[in-house]
């Protein structure tokens, strides 16, 4: 029999039920938004004019993800040059809307360290590192200097005797000091601000020493008398150019990777920065990439974000350090 205790007890439960389902309800969705970050494109922000290095990995790997859909979303490259990448950092520094990241190298450091920019490693959160390119330091091939340690000692004998062409401030400045450092020697320098310029200084005998990108020697070695390779920069040979020695391997504690570096801002929560390391990782792997970097003698590999972190910061302090004896 029906009673009325009974009766209230059922409507209890329905009222209680019903409340669960509703908070299942309400919850559902706002787990699925939280899950489905992004949810809308991530802008990526890079520092130089579209068509370099920098730029091209980005959309390599944007285009990756995209076809492989490893993040939902798409990855939406935008360009802002000048200010010696102050714009776009200050850039990414200022978005608020957790969709925004940037994609450098290590001239951040360089600019941190003279000064030109504001701002530092510690304003972002690293994503990683997808790979990077090392240089070459060359002489022309009418010389006579057929080593680093023929170069070293000439230059340990005769100080200043050579003649380095570098750009004030920049990677071949930086480069060329760290080696300097090391070895104990010292050079004239004159300035040029490009690739291009170096090369006509150097091949038109105005110069004896400058460094390019692997990439760039390959390209322009046979440029005039010819150009050699002494040494190169990165932390270990590469196929490219297997007969120069690197730097470590002559004995100079000196390697200048210059990674691809991602990077989000601070508030960034960690989630979003993990799901975008692990597309960035996946898209690594991708057979268009891997053929990009060995076409162009870049090296290609993976730093998760606290590495490159700490090896950014640790290279950030070995510059400040050169940035005040060259100003």
């Amino acid at each position: 029999m029906t009673t009325r205790r009974t009766l209230l007890g059922r409507a209890a439960a329905l009222t209680i039920a019903g409340a669960v389902a509703c908070v299942a309800t309400l919850s559902a969705p706002a787990a699925q938004a939280e899950e489905a970050w992004p949810t809308k494109p991530v802008r990526v922000i890079v520092p130089f004019k579209p068509g370099g290095r920098t730029d091209t990995v980005a959309r390599l790997a944007a285009k990756v993800i995209e076809e492989k859909d490893l993040l939902g979303q798409p990855l939406i490259i935008v360009n802002m040059p000048g200010g010696g990448g102050a714009i776009a950092g200050q850039a990414v520094l200022d978005s608020d809307d957790n969709h925004t990241i940037a994609h450098w190298h290590h001239q951040m450091l360089i600019a941190n360290a003279m000064g030109v920019i504001q701002f530092g490693p510690e304003n972002f959160k690293s994503i990683g590192f997808t790979g990077g390119g090392s240089p070459v330091w060359v002489v022309r091939s009418d010389a006579g200097i057929d080593s680093l340690e023929t170069l070293v000692t000439k230059l340990k004998a005769e100080p200043n005797s050579m003649v380095e062409v570098i750009g004030i401030g920049s990677i071949p400045h930086f480069v060329g000091a760290l080696l300097a450092d090391k070895a104990g020697f010292e050079t004239r320098k004159v300035q040029a601000n490009s690739g291009a310029d170096r090369l006509k200084m150097i091949a038109g005998n105005n110069a004896d020493i400058a460094l390019f990108a692997a990439s760039e020697y390959l390209n322009m070695k046979d440029v005039g008398s010819g150009l050699d390779a002494l040494v190169f920069f990165g932390p270990n040979r590469i196929d490219n150019i297997k007969d120069v020695p690197t730097a470590k391997e002559l004995g100079y504690d000196v390697t200048w990777a210059n990674p691809n570096w991602w990077l989000a801002p601070a508030s960034m929560p960690d989630e979003n920065v993990e799901k975008l390391a692990t597309a960035l990782k996946t898209a690594m792997e991708d057979e268009s990439v891997q053929t990009y970097f060995a076409q162009n003698a870049l090296d290609l590999y993976w730093t998760d974000g606290a590495d490159a972190q700490a090896q950014s910061d640790a290279l950030l302090t070995e510059l400040q350090a050169v940035a005040k004896d060259i100003r």
